[in-house]
């Protein structure tokens, strides 16, 4: 007989190659459907929880206070929803709206619920199971291509195209965290050979997925990031989440060094594309990020309590940059940066909870990284979206980067353990 922890394990496991499979239906068979796909697994996990709370009398909350703080975040981009409804956001409507909602707050309560469900298990590992979710999620992204799917969201001719994923460079944003934690897992080649194989060769293949898909900005954070682990450099680092607030004008800053790093023999042999206004715009991102700034200094519309989901739109923030790539409209058009994006949907109140957010994750996962912990590996994957959520849109609603975040909290909000406590809520005798 399959144990309630086993069950829900599995079912967190299957949530990771299940989400692309979302992902490719959002495209296939359309938006609020592929939403309703990506929380399907979570919503089960939650579901199986009620449904096994209606057994027992609890009342004392297990979580701490961090847990309340990722609620009042979560319920700040979902107000931005019901706030684009409002303003008429043609990228939303009342059902797919509502089930942006709750693809937000599913991840992390199901990960909440997982932590509790092997409270009392001395032997979970919250890396390890995460790992695993990641192993069937690549898995099944290379059954995708072996068949000839292709990503319909974002595809390039000649690139790798992770179909079950939100765009190829989604993809490489998640294995590049999978391949940080991996720098983890290959220490030891004595302890386990065979596992050790298994994982060098997924190192391998993710490694030639994302230089395949040829994201140079995924690319050059992973690049720093694997330094600053093998070295052991992280560990005598210190103020890494203040660096991580200025990623952006830090690389706007230094774009014509980066070029020219990016133009030596080593990097032109793998990157391809080193046009010089390519890498300095970054792929023309700059002149969103300066449409967003001309906005916060001359504007300031909406900056304390945000414009709603899509605000960019009912500003008409990128109408010029629609012009100059001759897109339709501006409303197909993101900040090409969850940070951006939050700033201009949520405003300044939003931002802040969410920095909140990734200050919570940051302290819980280094102290894991600096005692040697089981949760270890999470440092390295948090990190890495602490800087690319600044500069990329993966961090951000839907895309998988926010679910990861999300995910990795369910761990943080937890209380210590103490005698006689079972579950996410403390049991009291009949």
């Amino acid at each position: 007989m399959i144990s309630k922890r086993k069950l829900i394990n599995a079912i967190f496991v299957f949530s990771f190659p299940w989400y692309g499979y979302g992902a490719y239906s959002l495209m296939a068979q359309g938006f609020a459907i592929g939403i309703f796909l990506c929380a399907l697994p979570f919503l089960a996990i939650i579901a199986f929880y009620i449904l096994d709370l209606l057994y027992r009398r609890s009342v004392t909350p297990l979580v701490n206070a961090k847990f309340y703080w990722v609620l009042a975040s979560l319920t700040s981009i979902s107000a931005s929803v019901f706030l684009g409804l409002h303003y008429q956001s043609p990228v939303i409507n009342q059902a797919n709206g509502l089930l942006l909602i709750v693809l937000f707050y599913a991840p992390f309560l199901s990960s909440v619920i997982v932590q509790v469900y092997n409270r009392d298990d001395p032997d979970f590992d919250m890396a390890w199971l995460m790992m695993k979710g990641f192993m069937a999620y690549l898995v099944f992204n290379l059954l995708g291509m072996a068949i000839g799917m292709r990503n319909l969201l974002h595809f390039f001719p000649g690139r790798a195209s992770p179909p079950f994923a939100m765009g190829i460079y989604d993809t490489a944003h998640i294995l590049s965290m999978v391949n940080l934690m991996l720098l983890f897992y290959l220490r030891d080649f004595k302890a386990d050979p065979m596992r050790w194989f298994m994982l060098a060769a997924m190192y391998m293949v993710d490694m030639g997925i994302i230089l395949s898909i040829n994201s140079r900005l995924s690319f050059m954070i992973f690049l720093i990031l694997t330094v600053l682990f093998i070295t052991q450099a992280m560990r005598a680092l210190r103020g890494l989440f203040t660096v991580s607030l200025f990623t952006m004008p830090l690389m706007m800053s230094f774009a014509l060094l980066i070029y020219e790093i990016l133009s030596l023999p080593f990097f032109v042999a793998i990157m391809e594309r080193v046009d010089k206004e390519d890498v300095t715009t970054f792929n023309g991102r700059t002149y969103i990020w300066t449409a967003i700034a001309d906005w916060v200094r001359d504007d300031r519309r909406g900056l304390i309590f945000g414009n709603g989901y899509n605000g960019q739109y009912h500003l008409r923030l990128l109408e010029g940059v629609a012009k100059l790539w001759g897109e339709p409209g501006s409303y197909r058009l993101h900040c090409h940066s969850a940070f951006l994006e939050m700033l201009v949907d949520q405003g300044i109140v939003g931002i802040l909870l969410m920095y909140g957010v990734y200050w919570f994750g940051y302290s819980f996962y280094r102290k894991e990284y600096m005692n040697n912990a089981r949760m270890a590996p999470l440092y390295a994957a948090f990190v890495y979206m602490m800087f690319a959520w600044q500069i990329d849109i993966v961090g951000y609603a839907f895309y998988s980067g926010f679910c990861m975040v999300m995910l990795m909290m369910g761990p943080v909000v937890m209380k210590p353990k103490e005698p006689q406590q079972t579950g996410l809520l403390r049991e009291i005798p009949a």
